[in-house]
């Protein structure tokens, strides 16, 4: 097993996005009391199942392009998140996008994720 190979694949990183997306990035954040975030996150659980469907029903070149397609759109919107300042405002907190610490997590789970897949969208299926 190369490290290096392994560390480039999407299937990874889809699993690992997917899991802290729905933890840390939903769950986390959730105010059951609050129909709308309820309603939100329940929409929001919806793309963990993409990914994992990406990463467990796929395989080389249509995986990469899947993890390429749902990742880069969420990479960018972050980045655009952050760029703009905006914020997001929840009865139980309040979370403006900066360039900060904050920001970093979701950039590199989501970029990697992209990234692997971008670099394997052409791909030779064996």
């Amino acid at each position: 097993m190369d490290i290096k190979t392994e560390l480039l694949n999407p299937k990874w990183w889809l699993v690992i996005t997917a899991l802290i997306h729905t933890v840390v990035g939903v769950l986390m954040e959730l105010d059951p009391d609050n129909d709308n975030e309820l309603m939100v996150a329940g929409i929001m659980l919806i793309i963990p199942i993409y990914m994992l469907y990406a990463a467990f029903m796929n395989e080389g070149q249509a995986q990469a392009r899947l993890a390429a397609v749902i990742a880069g759109p969420f990479f960018v919107w972050f980045l655009l998140c952050a760029i703009l300042g905006l914020e997001i405002t929840y009865p139980t907190t309040d979370y403006t996008f900066e360039f900060s610490g904050q920001i970093i997590p979701p950039l590199v789970f989501w970029g990697m994720t992209a990234l692997t897949g971008v670099l394997g969208w052409n791909i030779e299926d064996d």
